[in-house]
Order: structure tokens, then sequence, then C-alpha cells
């Protein structure tokens, strides 16, 4: 399981880059890692949380997949708790898990903060960020669509 100051590190990183108010948690209660108490957390085991209708979008949200309670859930259970996290309840999202998971997370567009190969324990973390997850292509602009000026000039 991730240590208490990688844990308050990163949302001290986090809060830097866009601010984070309220936040929900899976797998443990993170509530007494937040240091600026300007966060509102709100805890759900799986259970809980895959039968938890849509009322709001939280700023973050923060899986433990390598905790007790999360340790033997199916492959499956963990993509319908990732896709609904990322389509439904979160802005961003932070995952920790095991090795083992990698393929799981980068199939559903997660992207990893530690590098695998920087350390030598069963730990990995991924993240998902709606503002950052596709970059816009060059092509993709009002200078290659319409073009009112060549309507005359040309035939298409």
């Amino acid at each position: 399981m991730a240590e208490y100051n990688v844990i308050t590190s990163m949302l001290d990183d986090l809060s830097a880059e866009q601010p984070i108010t309220t936040a929900l948690c899976i797998g443990q209660n993170l509530a007494q890692y937040n240091t600026h108490h300007t966060i509102q957390w709100d805890y759900f085991n799986l259970t809980e949380f895959l039968s938890l209708p849509f009322t709001q979008r939280y700023d973050l949200g923060f899986v433990l997949l390598d905790t007790e309670t999360l340790l033997d859930v199916t492959d499956q259970q963990k993509s319908q708790l990732l896709v609904k996290l990322r389509d439904l309840m979160a802005k961003r999202i932070v995952v920790t898990c095991k090795l083992d998971d990698e393929r799981l997370l980068r199939s559903l567009g997660f992207t990893q903060l530690i590098d695998r190969k920087s350390h030598e324990h069963n730990f990995a973390l991924w993240q998902f960020n709606i503002l950052t997850y596709k970059h816009v292509p060059d092509w993709f602009n009002s200078k290659f669509w319409a073009n009112p000026e060549n309507w005359n000039k040309f035939r298409w």
C-alpha cells in the first residue's frame, strides 16, 4: 500500500495543478492524509460504489487496488469500477495497484506515473486526467475545414 508521505505529496502536487475540493476514495479512507483540510472526502467500498447513482462529479478519484479489501477483486470488477469512475464520477483519477494490472489500466487510457523499473516493489501508480487525455492533432482546426475563401476558386 502507498506510504503516507507519497500520498500527501501527491495530493499537494495535484492540488497545485488544479484545485481539488471534492474527492472520493475506494479501498481505504484517505481523509486522514488531507493535510490542508480543504478537500471533502467520501469513502466507498467496491459494492457501494458500483451501486452508487450518479449525483455529482468529483474533482479527484483515488483507488487503492493494492489494499486487503480489493486484493481478491476480479478483473471484470476492476474494469467496471475504473470505467464508472473515469466516465461518470471523477475528472481526475489516481490508481495504486500491483504490476499485474498494467494491461487493464493501459487499455482504459490510464498513464503510468511511476515506472515499474524505477523501484523493486510490486507497486504501480497510474493516473487518468480528462483534460490531458487526448492531445488535439494539428489538422483538427478551422484552417483545414470549410475554407470559405476557396469556395469559388476550386471545384471539390
